[in-house]
């Protein structure tokens, strides 16, 4: 049997991501599972509720519909979640992908270190509601496009911002915690950059392989989102990171 795959979305964006690239890899006989977190996407869940936590959680419940360890997909916030995911079941876990995904210390939060790409596009359009349970991007009809996927058609765009919501702030200040001996026990990580990504630099990315000790990694000269602008080449490198 082939390793089943599991594909974490990132923030101000949902699961419908991933569908062109669970549609190529499951043609070709893969069994494919789309995490939805609470709060994206078609869910509803008040952005005061959502925690890091209920991330993590259903991940685990993607991973654990196997009875094989999975290669676990994370894009952007997602990024973190499915570090902590691994490192608190490294035995479940055959490949750790990042695309373009953050790698938190423990103790620290995704906002920590969005903190500290400074030369990112994002930080300046983020406008936080009210109560700042919730973050949403400036004009996103103008800059949703500018900042996540400015290398894909106009037609994809303008699904983008049809399906685009404010993103849950609590997750992303919610520090994790988890054991390194237990994460750096997962040998087979792997690490995509995003050459011309305007929300989570290449530079800052390559801060972060490095400091992870990730070596196995590739390149894609897209944005921020290469699953909508380049779906094949994404799905073309996930094939290959698979036969290894």
């Amino acid at each position: 049997m082939k390793t089943p795959i599991v594909l974490v979305h990132g923030a101000w964006q949902g699961d419908y991501v991933w569908d062109q690239i669970k549609a190529n890899l499951v043609a070709e006989g893969y069994r494919v599972s789309v995490v939805k977190l609470p709060g994206h996407g078609s869910d509803n869940t008040p952005a005061y509720q959502v925690t890091f936590q209920a991330y993590v959680n259903e991940v685990k419940n993607a991973i654990n519909e196997y009875n094989e360890p999975v290669m676990l997909v994370g894009h952007s916030l997602g990024g973190a979640i499915v570090t902590q995911t691994a490192a608190e079941m490294p035995q479940k876990i055959n490949k750790l992908v990042y695309v373009a995904g953050y790698i938190p210390e423990s103790g620290k939060s995704v906002l920590d270190y969005s903190m500290m790409d400074t030369a990112s596009s994002l930080l300046p359009f983020i406008r936080l509601s009210d109560d700042q349970t919730q973050a949403a991007i400036a004009e996103p009809e103008i800059n949703l496009a500018k900042i996540f996927s400015q290398d894909a058609t106009e037609t994809k765009n303008k699904f983008l911002l049809n399906q685009y919501k404010a993103e849950p702030t609590i997750p992303m200040g919610t520090p994790l915690h988890y054991e390194l001996s237990s994460y750096n026990s997962i040998s087979n990580k792997y690490y995509i950059y995003t050459l011309a990504d305007n929300a989570i630099t290449c530079d800052f990315q390559q801060k972060m392989v490095a400091a992870a000790g990730i070596s196995n990694t590739f390149i894609m000269n897209t944005g921020h989102s290469p699953f909508v602008s380049q779906p094949a080449e994404l799905t073309n490198i996930l094939r290959e990171i698979l036969k290894k």
